[in-house]
């Protein structure tokens, strides 16, 4: 073993396993592992439960951790003669030539000295002086650490969007599950099984959300660490000697180009829901035919002669002007009313609407708000190729798009929902609702704008 190994293995055996590097006010464990105090403590401090040693995952009890005052002083002895070590070595005499090698070859990483310089293996090869070579490399080395910085801070920032999507994810789940609740209490007296399994199911789900967003936070944290792990195997290196900083800065980035290439991800996901065990049948027994109220639609509103449908025309129908029609909102009612008993109906969508239902006496002139208490609705629109979708309780939420909703108004129970009828799952749900008086379906165009711009009830 030559000189040099000698030295790094004198090295080895004086750095932490843990921040790599010479040992700072060390402790020994009853496994016979040396780490840093402080290393050793932050470990602890992560651990979830049994503190385990880092090294071979044994056990530690607070009275097995031993300071080592000897392996500190060694330790500081070796920090301090490594340099001197190491330039005993540095500068020797060419093989060759019997001269000293002072000149560095960037191409072959090698020390050349006066007469090498002159071979023709070296001929169009880059050669400095030593000195020259030594600052090059440590303003690369600096120019990198820089990089690292900024990279660091960049998946430091991620991790945090990454932790507060969680706190949104786990707070979202809890709003769900009791409008789920909702739904089985219809099915209670042959569904309390199937019950139980779809809330588990959605707990399923949040525990798969939630560990994506567990590994997107253990591989930010990750690649945190070994951008710092870079970052102080870098500055090591300006400690270094010049010839051995230019010989392992090379390896040093060429280790580690992936690493400064990568960017931060930071992973996202709509809400899906399952569809509901009978749900589809049961509703179906309080389906309705539902049209549309001619007096009602708005001019730029076009029906079909069977009143099922509608579509939108940017010139507006040369139309009177009676109290019962919208002038302002592209809206139009269905033709008939509810003032009692349970009622469905389902609708084939345009690409951004509004659809519920309101009070008879919904006010028709003028601009209308989504937030008016005459009327409880689910609106769809679209953002950046998005899909989302609003109600008043939820607010809006990413979403699939949708081909077919299906409507279910409980008037006694005072209760509204939302479903997709494609495949019988929740989308929303409104309880306890202030109904009174006549109740009506209610739909309208978020704009007439879009290559789907009309509505159809589904049979």
């Amino acid at each position: 073993m030559d000189t040099r190994d000698l030295i790094e293995n004198l090295k080895a055996d004086l750095t932490c396993s843990i921040c790599l590097g010479y040992f700072t006010d060390p402790v020994i464990v009853k496994c016979g592992h040396n780490f840093c105090r402080v290393c050793l403590l932050r470990c602890r401090e992560e651990a979830d439960a049994t503190f385990k040693c880092p090294e071979c995952r044994g056990v530690i009890e607070d009275r097995d951790v031993v300071p080592n005052r000897k392996l500190e002083n060694l330790s500081m002895t070796g920090k301090r003669l490594r340099p001197h070590l190491l330039q005993s070595i540095t500068l020797a005499l060419c093989d060759q030539h019997g001269e000293k090698e002072k000149l560095f070859c960037e191409e072959d990483q090698r020390l050349l000295c006066a007469s090498c310089v002159l071979a023709p293996g070296h001929k169009d090869h880059t050669v400095l002086p030593l000195e020259m070579a030594a600052h090059k490399c440590e303003d690369k080395i600096k120019h990198t650490l820089n990089t690292l910085q900024r990279k660091k801070e960049e998946f430091t920032a991620a991790l945090d969007r990454v932790r507060r999507i969680g706190n949104l994810c786990g707070n979202g789940i809890h709003s769900f599950k009791e409008s789920v609740t909702l739904e089985y209490r219809k099915l209670r007296e042959f569904l309390c099984e199937e019950e139980e399994l779809y809330l588990q199911s959605l707990d399923q789900k949040h525990t798969d959300n939630v560990a994506k967003l567990e590994h997107n936070t253990a591989k930010l944290s990750q690649q945190i660490q070994n951008l710092e792990k870079m970052k102080i195997e870098l500055e090591e290196n300006l400690d270094k000697e010049p010839l051995e900083m230019l010989q392992d800065m090379k390896d040093t980035l060429a280790r580690n180009e992936e690493l400064l290439l990568q960017e931060p991800e930071v992973v996202s996901f709509a809400w899906n829901t399952s569809p509901i065990t009978g749900l589809t049948k049961m509703l179906k027994r309080f389906q309705r035919d539902i049209s549309f109220d001619p007096k009602s639609a708005n001019p730029h509103l076009i029906l079909s002669e069977d009143m099922r449908g509608v579509k939108y025309e940017d010139v507006p129908q040369d139309l009177p002007d009676n109290k019962e029609r919208f002038d302002v909102a592209l809206t139009v009612l269905g033709a008939q009313t509810f003032t009692s008993g349970k009622h469905y109906w389902e609708i084939k969508v345009a690409d951004q609407f509004e659809m519920g239902v309101c009070k008879d006496s919904i006010r028709r002139k003028g601009k209308l708000s989504p937030l008016s208490e005459d009327v409880w609705i689910l609106i769809s629109f679209r953002l950046c190729n998005d899909c989302f979708l609003w109600n008043s309780r939820d607010g809006f939420f990413m979403s699939q798009p949708l081909e077919k909703v299906g409507i279910f108004l409980d008037y006694d129970k005072r209760h509204v929902a939302f479903y997709d009828a494609i495949d019988g799952s929740l989308i929303c749900s409104f309880s306890d609702m202030a109904f009174e008086g006549p109740l009506r379906p209610y739909f309208s165009f978020c704009s007439g704008k879009g290559d789907n711009s009309s509505i159809n009830f589904g049979n």
